[in-house]
Formats: structure tokens, sequence, C-alpha cells
């Protein structure tokens, strides 16, 4: 294979960053970077792909929105799909779709019709109702198959169970946590002793994604609609403009912001934005932007969308919310590979609706670059309810008293020699596994619902089983038995035994999910699942060489020298060996030759020994594709107890029903 130019490098790496961002946010409500810094590289990604259309390709995150559907929930698939709105980040972008807009529609800028509508901060729900009778309820997922939360969302105190008509309708909008109730949350959870949410983002998300609708009960959320439709294909109302939508959503008994206005022109959403953006801190909930759509619906229709988003509408988003704070002292932080983070310990301070003791400051040379000193009056930026920023100094008379900052030459975990490698802005810990620091870390992440899934296995658990000196090296849990366990802080019979248990059942993972739990550097969930993919078996990928490395999709120069320093770290590379002995991980099932290559297909029921995730991830590996309903382009459906509806539907179609026997054949299990 020739080598990769520059750019094919570039969109490369873009894509495997945006996708395990994209995931982090969507699918695991756990954010590693700020909105402002995803958007930049989407819009990275984007801008290459449209100078170089010959490199676009239809797994890019580009064509697609959404997150994955999580384990535990049954698939449900959406009507139609739940697209993402593009964003504008400042007036100019807002401007120029609105002007792109009145052009695309014949009409002059300031006489183009818009609604304005709040952006939630919250999570995505697809409603559906029958007779004026809720029957199904599924998240955003992604885009074309979500998660079905109907118990869930039954618990939501203003949602309307059933409507004051029958009709079948589908309805669109945010479920989310307000300021107020989340204040009385977290009251209830630090009184028993639990971790509190973190915002209420991530609180509406995650509960919910509760498989307990009492735990989503428990969390008084709240349901705000925007968008409707007939599940016949008719518009709802007789309506012709958005406004009618909103307004006939009113009248059925569903909660509408009421700072929702009709605007005209630029100037009519820039005021409207700055308006609200005036009032933002007083609303009984969190926003971060307000949605701007064509108000005509016939508009919208002749707009139309591109794959990924609407044409009639726009997020426009506001800055990250800052807050101004006093930095008390910097120290230094070591991460899972060994990184050497400054961090800015400050003064507590409300930022984007949480309290905030620490901000990050990156490395040695942004403290220098702005100034940042013990003492420092500083802005702190909490973007994208990720990790708080130092964003700049506010200069004082005081500045030249303060204490600077030295980088420390030695990690404070293992007093290992601090190093930087050429190339590398930051410093990092060689310690590997012998810095306190790294270890823990590592040990989080191999156990991490990604990596080997240890159910229970959190860092209070792992630091207790360090200290007992238990545990060393990830292969250690392995040997761990209930006894050793039950007289540790946190510890008692139930949980020693339920810990051992889910230790045992991680073992044989799947190939991907091995290579993941890991922990080399640049090698997340979808360069996981690409190497294992490339290489089928853990002892190929074990002695691939750079050149066959560098041949796997979204694999880069840089990943492949992780992977190869890795491997070449006597501790590193030999504990990965002994966890492969340990753990026997799964060959990854090779689909060239596969006679389901390209076959859709779509299960239903219960199967007399494959769960429906296994199922599904064995048709996958063999190259097949799983839908979640039944149409002309089905090839099989794999039929199981209690099969209902789309047993029915295929039979009606004449679609060959295969059961879990005839699966499991053609797969040659």
């Amino acid at each position: 294979m020739s080598a990769l130019l520059p750019v094919e490098q570039r969109i490369q790496q873009l894509r495997t960053a945006v996708s395990t961002h994209a995931d982090q946010y969507h699918t695991h409500d756990a954010p590693q970077i700020t909105d402002r810094a995803y958007d930049r590289l989407f819009r990275e990604l984007q801008d290459l792909e449209a100078e170089h259309p010959h490199l676009v390709t239809l797994d890019s995150p580009t064509q697609r929105v959404g997150g994955a559907v999580l384990e535990g929930f049954e698939p449900a698939p959406h009507e139609r799909p739940m697209l993402s709105i593009k964003d504008a980040m400042d007036d100019i972008e807002a401007s120029a779709f609105v002007a792109t807009a009145a052009a695309g529609l014949g009409v002059a800028t300031e006489m183009l019709e818009l609604t304005g509508e709040l952006k939630y901060d919250g999570l995505a729900l697809d409603l559906r109702y029958i007779g004026g009778v809720l029957i199904r309820a599924a998240t955003r997922g992604d885009g074309f198959t979500g998660e079905n939360v109907t118990s869930q969302a039954r618990t939501i105190r203003n949602l309307p169970l059933r409507l004051p008509v029958p009709i079948d309708l589908e309805v669109r909008g945010e479920v989310v946590m307000r300021k107020s109730d989340f204040s009385l949350v977290n009251e209830q959870l630090l009184s028993r002793g639990e971790k509190p949410l973190a915002n209420t983002r991530n609180g509406a998300a995650g509960s919910m994604r509760q498989l307990d609708p009492k735990i989503t009960a428990s969390r008084r959320l709240s349901f705000y609609a925007y968008g409707v439709s007939e599940l016949n294909g008719e518009t709802p109302f007789n309506a012709t403009t958005q406004w009618d939508l909103i307004q006939g959503l009113l009248n059925l008994g569903f909660a509408i912001a009421p700072e929702t206005a009709v605007v005209r022109g630029i100037a009519g959403v820039q005021s409207f934005f700055e308006r609200v953006g005036e009032g933002r801190a007083a609303l009984p909930f969190d926003i971060d932007g307000v949605v701007f759509k064509v108000n005509a619906l016939h508009g919208q229709q002749e707009l139309g969308w591109t794959n990924r988003t609407p044409r009639f509408a726009i997020a426009y988003k506001y800055p990250a919310e800052e807050a101004v704070s006093t930095v008390l002292d910097i120290v230094v932080q070591i991460g899972r590979t060994g990184a050497a983070t400054p961090v800015a310990k400050i003064d507590p301070v409300h930022v984007g609706g949480v309290m905030v003791s620490s901000a990050s400051l990156h490395n040695a040379d942004q403290v220098n670059a702005k100034g940042v000193k013990i003492g420092s009056t500083v802005i702190v930026r909490r973007a994208g309810d990720v990790v708080p920023e130092v964003v700049r100094v506010e200069p004082s008379a005081a500045d030249e008293t303060l204490r600077c900052f030295v980088m420390p030459l030695h990690c404070p975990s293992c007093n290992s020699r601090l190093e930087r490698q050429p190339g590398m802005v930051g410093s990092y810990c060689p310690g590997g596994l012998k810095c306190p620091a790294q270890k823990l870390a590592k040990l989080c992440h191999f156990a991490s619902k990604l990596g080997m899934n240890i159910d229970g296995l959190g860092d209070k658990s792992i630091t207790a089983l360090i200290e007992a000196q238990l545990i060393s090296m990830p292969s250690d849990l392995f040997a761990l038995q209930a006894p050793d366990l039950v007289s540790l802080p946190g510890f008692g019979r139930v949980s020693a035994a339920k810990l051992t248990k889910s230790i045992a059942a991680s073992m044989h993972p799947d190939l991907a999910r091995f290579i993941y739990s890991l922990g080399i550097e640049g090698v997340g969930e979808a360069t996981s699942k690409a190497l294992a993919k490339q290489f089928g078996t853990w002892s190929r990928f074990r002695v691939a060489t750079y050149d066959e490395l560098i041949q796997t999709p979204d694999v880069g120069p840089d990943t492949t020298a992780n992977i190869q320093r890795f491997f070449a770290d006597d501790s590193l590379g030999h504990e990965a060996d002994r966890l492969a002995a340990i753990t026997s991980p799964q060959d990854s099932l090779k689909t060239s030759g596969s006679t389901l290559l390209g076959k859709v297909f779509v299960l239903t029921g219960t199967f007399p020994t494959l769960s429906r995730e296994q199922a599904k991830a064995l048709v996958e590996d063999a190259g097949g594709k799983v839908s979640g309903s039944v149409s002309s382009k089905t090839s099989f459906v794999v039929a199981g107890e209690a099969a209902g509806s789309k047993l029915e539907a295929a039979q009606n179609l004449g679609i060959p029903v295969w059961d879990e026997t005839m699966l499991l054949a053609a797969l040659g299990s």
C-alpha cells in the first residue's frame, strides 16, 4: 500500500477523533472536550471532505448523527431520522444562514420569517402516540435507531400520557432537569451518601438511561416539545407554519417555553438571541443557544435537508460560560498515559451551573503564555460540560508580587524524572505502572464499561485494593477471591461476591474490547474495533509490523508509533501478554468470504442461548447488517419466542425466517 498523503492522514485522524468524542458525548454522556473544541475538529473534517469529495466515505462522522444504542435497552427505530441541526457560532454565521435561506426561497432577507426556540440542554426524545395514547418513547441514538425508554418517559411529570384527542402523532422534544430540581435531587443523593449529579444535562440524560424507571421517577425530570408530525404523513392541526405546530402542541398539553417567538430577518434573529442571552441565567433550565427555523412549512420543504442536517434551521449557540475566580495553588496531575498536567486550584465558583474548584492549565507553556501565577485573578470557562479551563488572567497591579509556577522536575506521584519527547508540548512521567497515579488511572480504564466492563470496580474500590496490596497490575484482578475483599473499606460479603463474579464474567472478551482495555495512547473505541477487524486475532495484532499497522483504517503514524512503543515497553508488553493468556480474547471473525456479507437481518423475539446483543455482534462480525424494522431490503428475519409483528411482516413480504440454530449454522458456529 502506498504511503498516505498528508490530507488523507489528517482526514483519518479527524474521523477517529470526532467519532470518539461524539460517542463519549451522545452515548455515554461523558464529554472529554469542550463543544467548541469538538466543533473545530468537526468543521475541519467537513472542510477537508468538501475540498476532497473523493475521500468522503459513508462511515465518516460527517455522514451521521448521534450515538449508539446502549446495552440493556431495546432498539427503537425512528419513522423519520432524528437529525442534528447545524451550529452557528457567531453573528456572521447566523447572518449567513438567514441570507442563504432567504435566497433559496426567493424572498428579501429582512422579510424572512423564522421561529426562535430555546435550545434546551438535555436529552432529545421521540414520542409516539396512537389514538392519543403514548405507546413508545425513544432517544435519538444514532439518528435512525434509538433506545426504547418508554417506561422511563412515563415517569416524567409534565409529559402527557394521553392526549385530549384520539390522534396518531409523533412528537419530539427535550427532556431537561430544571435547575431547582437539580438542586433538590443532589441534596437527596448527598444525604444518602451517593455521588451528586455533575450538571443538569448529564442529570437528564443519565436519568433517562436508568434501567430502573423508579430511579428516573426520583429525578424530577421535565419535557419540552418542539416538533410534531402525524404518523399518516399529514401535517397536524392543518398547520401552515412552525408557529402553528407549536401552538397545536401547547393546546394538546405539552410544555412549550414561553420565550418562543416569531422574528423577521437578520435583525430579528440577532435581537431575539441577545434578549434570551441576557435572561439566560434566570431561566428555569439550562440552554446553550437558540434554534431558528424558517416559519413557513412549505419553505421548510422547499429548502429540504442534507444527509445530516435540515437546511431550514440553525442552532445559534452562546459562547462558553465564564466566571471570575482566584488561583489558590497550581498542582500537577498525572494521567493514565503519564501526561503531566498543571491544574489550577481556584476559589470555588459557579460556572455553567456547577461549582468549580479546579481548572486545567493544559501544560507549562500555557501557564507561562497566559501569565497565570499563584494568586492571579482568572477567567474560568466551562464549555460543553467538560473539564473547566483557565482562559486568561485579569491584569492587576499586584501581579508583579505574585509567585510564579515552576513545572516540577519529578513526578509528584512516583518521583520519576519528568520527560519531554521531541515534538510533544507537555511533559510526561515515564513511570508507567510503577507510578501510583498512572496505575490507578490504567486500572480504572481497564475495568471501564468500554474496556473489560467489570461492574462495581470503580476508582474507590481499586484504590482500596491497591492500598491493601492485593493488586498492582490489571492481571492481579483475576486472582482475587471473595474472602480477600470482605474486610476492605466499602466491601461486605455480598459486594465482595458480586465483584469476583463480575471479574469472572469479563473473561473471553471480544478482541476490540480487549485491545481498548490495554489503554494504549491514541487507541480509543473506534480504533480498537478497526484493529480487531484488520488483524482478526490477538496473536496477529501482537506481532504486527509498522507497515501492517499503518494499513489499518483510521490508524495513522502517531497511533502506530504509540502501539509499537507500548509493546516495546517490557512491563506493558509483558502485562498485555499475561492478560491475553488469562482472559483468552475472542478472535474477530473475518468477513471477506462470509455468506452473510452485506445481508440485512432483523432480530426479533427471545433466543434460546444468545442475547439480542450477542446475535447482533455475530451478524456484524460476519459482515452482515442488523436493522430494527422489516422492509423490502431485509434479507432474513431471525425469530425467537414471542417474535410478534416483525415475524408477521416477514411472512407477509415473503422474507426468509430463520431461528437461532439456522443463524449459527450460517455463521459456521
